[in-house]
């Protein structure tokens, strides 16, 4: 066994009548957010009702699956077993507006940067899909490195 391979089953989000559309398109290798149906917020996460203007109504509409890097960290510290570390997290910023936080897949062990264009690929956690971006391009802040060096 590696120490990237996790030594027990990672904890599964919990399904229920407001996020179970979400999460079984995931599982079609698809990342929806909720668009309300009054003021067309684009709402994540989802949820019974709109945040802008509590209405109740919403349609799914399918995310291009590319955003951007806002920010991130460098988990080090191990909390539980089924995550080994180190580990990267980004909150992505969509191109449909909402932001997302998940794991970040980098290849060669570069790290996404804040401005990094990242998009989104679907690992299996034991039954259910969920979300991990990859780097997809060179951050976007004019040239300007972001890159911090780990110590």
């Amino acid at each position: 066994m590696t120490s990237t391979e996790p030594i027990m089953p990672r904890p599964l989000p919990a399904s229920d009548r407001d996020t179970a559309p979400y999460w079984e398109a995931m599982n079609e290798r698809k990342l929806i957010f909720q668009k309300c149906a009054s003021c067309a917020t684009v709402r994540y996460p989802v949820g019974p009702l709109c945040p802008q203007c509590h209405s109740f109504e919403a349609q799914w509409i399918t995310s291009s699956g590319i955003g951007t890097v806002f920010s991130f960290t460098i988990v080090r510290h191990q909390t539980h077993p089924a995550f080994p570390v180190p580990y990267q997290i980004v909150l992505v910023e969509m191109q449909e507006g909402p932001r997302v936080v998940a794991r970040v897949d980098s290849l060669d062990g570069v790290t996404a940067e804040i401005g990094t264009i990242v998009s989104v690929e679907f690992e299996d956690a034991g039954g259910q899909l969920l979300p991990v971006f990859h780097p997809s391009g060179d951050p976007v802040r004019g040239g300007i490195s972001t890159r911090r060096q780990s110590t």
